[in-house]
Parts: C-alpha cells; sequence; structure tokens
C-alpha cells in the first residue's frame, strides 16, 4: 500500500528511533545517537537505487527501447523470490540521489556536535525515504520546551524533489509544529545534473537555517505573550476551520451540512484540547495565543485521525494534508498576534 511503512527481507520495518518509543511504535531502538553508517543500517537503508532503460516488444523476436525514459529500481537485496519493485519512471535528466548522500547532507551538523540522528525510515518498497535531526538548544518559551528538527525527505519515484523542513516538536505534546517559511528559507532540490552540486550548496546555508529558527522562536514567544479569552479561541478557530460557503443548488446542500459539521466538531475538539489543564503543565502559557495554536497541532497529530496506518497518518502530518492544516493554523496565529496587539481584529484571514 503506499505510504506504508517499508519492510525489509527479514521482515523488519525500516525505520530506527533513539531512547523513548515514537507513537508510531515501530522500528528498531538505539540506545544512542547513531552515526551516519550506524543510521542507514539501523533503518535498513543501506542499498542503492539504478536508473536503467525501459523495453518494449516491438513483435514477439523484435525488443525496443523506451528513448529517454527510464525505471528508478533498487539494485540490493532483491532477487527471484522477492521481484525488484520499479520505484518510479523519470525522463532522462532526472538523477538519483543515494540514501548514503542524503545522510551526508547533516554530516557537517553531526560531526561538529550541533545534531543528532533522531529517526530515519522508508515508506512504501523504499520510494521515499526521510532522515530527522535534532539540532542542539532547544527553544524554550517560558518553561515549554520546543525542540528543534530538520526532516530532510527524498523520493525516488521521481514525483518529489529532495526536501529539507524545518520541524520543532513541542515535547510536553509530542506534536510537530509546522509553518511557511520565508522564501529564501525553502529548500527543495530538484532530481537534476546540478543535484550534486545543490546539495553541497544547502549544506553551506546553515547560517540561514540557525537565524530561521531564531525568527520561529521569537515568533513562538510572541504567541505566548498574547492572552487570548473566550471570544479571540472562538475567533482564532473559526479562520483555522472555517464553515465553508453555501452552496446555491439543493442538491450540494448534504455535502455542505456534513462540511460545517465537520468544521464545528474540529473547532471543538480544539477547544477543549485549549481548556483542558491536563494538556497544560506550564501555567506560564495557558490563555495564550501559543496554547490555542498548539491545541490544533495536537489535534491534528493526535486526535482527528480516522482509523489509518501509523505510516499514512506520518506522511500526512509531515507532507500531506495535516502538514497543510498546521502550516496554516501558524500563518493564522502569526497574523492575530499582530492585530491583537496593535488592539486590533479587522482581518478576514481564512486557510
Amino acid at each position: 500500500m503506499a505510504h506504508e511503512l517499508s519492510i525489509g527481507d527479514d521482515g523488519r520495518v525500516a525505520m530506527f528511533y533513539v531512547d523513548d518509543m515514537p507513537w508510531h511504535k515501530l522500528g528498531t531502538k538505539l540506545k544512542h545517537p547513531p552515526t551516519a553508517e550506524e543510521a542507514i543500517r539501523a533503518a535498513g537503508l543501506n542499498w542503492r537505487v539504478a536508473k536503467v532503460p525501459l523495453f518494449y516488444h516491438e513483435s514477439i523476436e523484435r525488443v525496443g527501447i523506451v528513448p529517454d525514459v527510464h525505471a528508478i529500481i533498487p539494485t540490493d537485496g532483491w532477487g527471484r523470490e522477492k521481484p525488484r519493485p520499479v520505484f518510479g519512471v523519470v525522463s532522462d535528466q532526472y538523477e538519483p540521489l543515494q540514501n548514503s548522500d542524503a545522510f551526508e547532507f547533516f554530516d557537517p551538523l553531526i560531526s561538529e556536535g550541533y545534531a543528532t540522528y533522531e529517526t530515519a525510515g522508508a515508506l512504501g518498497k523504499g520510494e521515499r525515504i526521510w532522515v530527522l535531526a535534532k539540532l542542539a538548544n532547544p527553544i524554550d518559551i517560558k518553561g515549554d520546551i520546543t525542540e528543534k528538527f530538520l526532516l530532510l525527505s527524498n523520493s525516488h519515484n521521481g514525483k518529489a524533489a529532495v526536501q529539507i523542513k524545518f520541524t520543532p516538536i513541542r515535547v510536553v505534546c509530542n506534536n510537530t509544529l509546522s509553518m511557511a517559511l520565508a522564501q529564501n528559507a525553502n529548500y527543495n532540490v530538484q532530481h537534476t545534473r546540478q543535484l550534486g552540486k545543490n546539495m553541497t550548496r544547502a549544506q553551506e546555508l546553515f547560517s540561514r537555517i540557525t537565524c530561521e529558527y531564531s525568527d520561529i522562536e521569537t515568533k513562538f514567544r510572541k504567541l505566548a505573550n498574547i492572552e487570548v479569552d473566550e471570544k479571540r479561541l472562538d475567533d482564532y478557530l473559526v479562520k483555522v476551520y472555517p464553515d465553508p460557503a453555501k452552496p446555491s443548488g439543493q442538491e450540494k446542500i448534504k455535502d455542505w451540512e456534513r462540511q460545517v459539521e465537520t468544521a464545528r466538531r474540529d473547532r471543538d475538539f480544539c477547544s477543549l484540547l485549549y481548556k483542558n489543564p491536563m494538556h497544560l503543565p506550564v501555567p506560564a502559557v495557558r490563555n495564550t495565543l501559543w496554547t490555542a495554536y498548539n491545541a490544533v497541532t495536537e489535534y491534528v497529530d493526535h486526535c482527528s485521525s480516522r482509523p489509518v496506518s501509523s505510516a499514512i497518518h506520518l506522511n500526512s502530518i509531515w507532507f500531506g494534508n495535516r502538514f497543510a492544516i498546521k502550516v496554516g493554523a501558524f500563518k493564522v496565529a502569526d497574523q492575530c498576534a499582530g492585530e491583537w496587539m496593535d488592539g486590533t481584529n479587522k482581518s478576514s484571514l481564512r486557510i
């Protein structure tokens, strides 16, 4: 199934984690942060991919080569008992990024002690891999700790660029905080013949990463200094989960009513999380916009999922629809902070 965790020939899930078991409860546990070589082996990612030609039969006797089109396949660990999968079909310009080369992106940070490997794994048959590295010096918001992470993901199916994302994780609820970054802080490297050069260039941008995390911390602190009463909480959640516009035709009324009910249910659950003292062990951040934003991220990560596999849910909160909701929730919170600090409430922004 697409987005499921990749399972190796030995039956192990292609993932590792350090210390405490993650919420998906899968993978190989390591007692200490690994080296790059140890991380690749523990995650079951110690294999390579190749770009190979595609063939077709012009007739029973004659075979032709499809021009300028190739398949991406793994080169290791496959045989007659386990047919070699095709991760994707790509153009002649596509340049694969090997798993070991993806890990090398973090090597300067790891070797200098600025970061440690936290987890890594693969989805599907191995067509998407990720590496999560924890940076030093967590963000302290009035005693509410948020760890700083960088998430690198690489696709072998030709459908996505190499991406490096900021992924702060709030310790108390283990929920990921997602936000839209400044244009010059987005790291997407295309699989072209310039891939190697661009990955090397990306490694030179860590000073920009440091500045971006400093800006994120400033924004988090601003949210924690904005008091939120019942009205402000309602205003914020309505912008994050707005009611859809009512359709003109009666044939779409039932769908509209279901969408309205879903939006109201989402807002109600977020409101309960916001008010629940069990989820607010740090008194200094209670009744603030920081807590309202985190009620949304906690709901998206841990409470709003239909019965799906852990891997599908992980894919959604890091790369899919749930990631987009959290980006929008932070955008709304940041704008509300500016308005409420100025004593205004003029915006009609919705995500």
